[in-house]
């Protein structure tokens, strides 16, 4: 890789895995993975990954899609301690970084989607100009809307996994009762991620 390219890291940020690579004039490099709950901090899995490509190029810039509400400049992570905080990150490392929630990427990313990127699911028909929403069952329930317009694209970010959820027949009645006991409040979330399906 040449150090002279423009060199921008990405991450995908969850609260399971942190996957980081290399935008390279317009082209992916491989992908490194990082377990989560390996690491007590963010900067600490961040700090491996520039390491590991320092030697061959200097990054200057970030890009981050974060599993957790945009808050300024920093992201606390949803279902981990982490803590993401783009001063930091400029301190450290000399980045400049943008951080944008995860859902709100993949919301963005709807328009460049082609038929051979999608499946059906009903009988339903796409229509032009309407709304589109994406949902992603993970570590969390991650949710977003679109809005495209001809003049404008509005992306609608929300932590809609934590929406309380709404039984729609007697066993689903019983599922949220036993689930209320644990939690109290009883969330989307609680039902459909990787830890609701251990729920239900």
């Amino acid at each position: 890789m040449s150090s002279s390219a423009k060199n921008i890291l990405v991450g995908d940020i969850g609260a399971t895995n942190a996957r980081f690579t290399l935008l390279s004039n317009g082209n992916l490099n491989a992908i490194s993975s990082f377990e989560v709950a390996k690491f007590g901090r963010f900067t600490d899995a961040l700090a491996i990954f520039i390491k590991d490509h320092s030697r061959e190029t200097r990054i200057h810039q970030a890009l981050l899609a974060i599993a957790g509400p945009v808050r300024g400049e920093r992201v606390a992570l949803t279902n981990s301690c982490w803590v993401i905080d783009s001063r930091e990150l400029r301190t450290v490392f000399d980045l400049q970084v943008r951080i944008v929630n995860d859902f709100e990427a993949v919301a963005l990313s709807l328009p460049s989607l082609t038929s051979t990127d999608l499946a059906g699911i009903g009988n339903g028909r796409p229509e032009a100009g309407a709304p589109m929403a994406v949902l992603g069952p993970g570590t969390g329930l991650g949710v977003a809307c679109l809005v495209d317009r001809s003049d404008r694209r509005v992306v609608i970010a929300s932590e809609g996994g934590h929406a309380t959820v709404a039984p729609t027949c007697e066993q689903e009645d019983r599922i949220v009762h036993h689930l209320r006991k644990r939690f109290g409040h009883v969330s989307a979330e609680r039902v459909i991620s990787g830890s609701g399906l251990e729920n239900i």
